[in-house]
């Protein structure tokens, strides 16, 4: 099989709509699939064995994007923009990502056996798993934004329904054999993300001549100079999410870091809409722009996100008594919380595309670092007086910082009045219906 050029098409030519209805239907096959996954391990982890599996797995997480700038969003969009070819945009993500898990190797492994209070949290056999996990969902996800920059939605689709299945199927198999812990609860993680790793890579072999390739050959210092001004970013947008668990860990229960863990594995659901139209606008801006699309793709996310919010919100303790059973009912306050954090979440997903896709990924470094710190600070800060609770609230308070940088940043690039950018139009409401009826069918 030759290697493809970096002038070949991307990808086929779909409408915006059409992919967006795609990602969102594969979305609502992974939101059933999740909530199924969070239930099994709400019922056989309890929320002790719910806060050390969301430890291990919170710390996997941020090693891996801590110490692999230029893995995921770099190598797409130096593919994106047919700088690079997928063959070189692949072995340089593989390679970024190896070097990350070797330096998460020799950083860390010191202080398991620490008397830090966050390694108190889970046995040192499972944080030795999780460290598995760190190349592994690190090149996952980096061969998922190739086939999304590639726009191959459809397949992108059935593969991520492949990814939650098979979590879903090695818990089920524990449960048949009672054997569900919190290192089989990791261990489902790490064969979910290697399905995923091996699915990508046979059909970009396939179909877009995928071979081993030596990065050094790719502009590998330019794909990781454009990953070092994203990094920021990459790191705060992580951390923005799971830094409850981070701080709790330091000085919280186990019991109260399950309940938080569970509550955002619920309220971050929500961000599908925000990831669907996100997925589906990248690709058509890449190098370009396009302000009037993006504001239309935010007046879409935040009206639905909010009824999305709404309908949650409503549902929200028969909705975790069923699903987590009675003991996580005290997460249905944090649902409350940390609803404006969401839909802000979800906002700011799409006007940091527009600065991805332009080629000014260090605005959306600015934005994420800013709304972390007021997470961190938040949380310690108001620990003593609202317990848990504070969690959810520095998680609120930094989605919101998060999105007024950007928001402000975006106003002063495209000079677009803000009223303009927010205000639902009659147009908005056609494009709306078209997408939903196709993410209808689509499903």
């Amino acid at each position: 099989m030759t290697r493809e050029e970096p002038n070949e098409p991307l990808g086929p030519r779909t409408t915006g709509g059409r992919d967006a209805a795609t990602v969102f239907a594969t979305q609502v096959g992974v939101v059933v699939f999740g909530l199924a996954i969070q239930s099994l391990l709400a019922y056989t982890l309890l929320p002790e064995g719910r806060g050390s599996f969301a430890v291990c797995v919170v710390f996997a997480s941020v090693l891996g994007v801590l110490f692999s700038p230029g893995a995921q969003q770099s190598a797409q969009y130096f593919v994106m923009t047919k700088q690079a070819t997928v063959s070189e945009g692949v072995s340089v993500a593989l390679a970024i990502c190896l070097v990350a898990a070797a330096l998460a190797v020799a950083l860390t492994v010191p202080f398991i056996h620490s008397d830090i209070g966050f390694f108190q949290k889970a046995e040192a056999r499972s944080f030795y798993l999780a460290l598995a996990l760190v190349p592994v969902m690190a090149f996952s996800g980096s061969m998922e934004y190739q086939l999304a920059g590639l726009r191959r939605f459809g397949r992108l689709a059935v593969f991520t329904l492949a990814h939650v299945a098979v979590n879903i199927l090695i818990l089920l198999g524990l449960v048949w054999v009672d054997r569900v812990t919190v290192d089989g609860a990791v261990a489902a993680v790490i064969g979910a993300h290697g399905c995923t790793v091996v699915l990508c890579a046979w059909y970009l072999r396939r179909h877009h001549g995928l071979v081993p390739t030596n990065p050094l050959q790719a502009p590998v210092a330019r794909i990781v100079g454009y990953g070092l001004r994203f990094h920021p970013a990459g790191i705060g947008s992580v951390l923005e999410t799971v830094a409850g668990v981070l701080v709790l860990a330091l000085f919280a229960s186990t019991a109260e870091i399950g309940l938080f863990a569970t509550a955002c594995a619920l309220m971050f659901r929500l961000r599908m809409i925000s990831d669907a139209v996100g997925n589906a606008l990248l690709p058509r801006i890449a190098g370009s722009g396009r302000p009037e699309l993006t504001t239309l793709c935010l007046r879409v996310v935040w009206c639905g996100t909010v009824a999305a919010i709404l309908a949650m919100l409503l549902i929200s303790t028969p909705l975790v008594r069923v699903l987590f059973s009675a003991a996580f009912l005290p997460a249905v306050p944090l649902l409350w919380i940390m609803a404006p954090g969401v839909l802000a979440y979800a906002c700011a997903g799409i006007l940091g595309t527009y600065f991805k896709g332009i080629g000014r990924p260090g605005i959306c470094s600015w934005a994420v670092s800013l709304g972390l710190v007021v997470n961190l600070i938040a949380i310690p800060a108001l620990y003593p007086a609202l317990g848990v609770s504070a969690a959810a609230w520095g998680l609120a308070l930094g989605m919101i910082c998060r999105l007024v940088v950007l928001a402000t940043a975006f106003t002063r690039a495209t000079r677009m009045r803000g009223l303009s950018i927010w205000l639902p139009r009659l147009g908005d409401a056609a494009a709306f219906w078209r997408t939903f009826r196709a993410s209808f069918g689509r499903a």
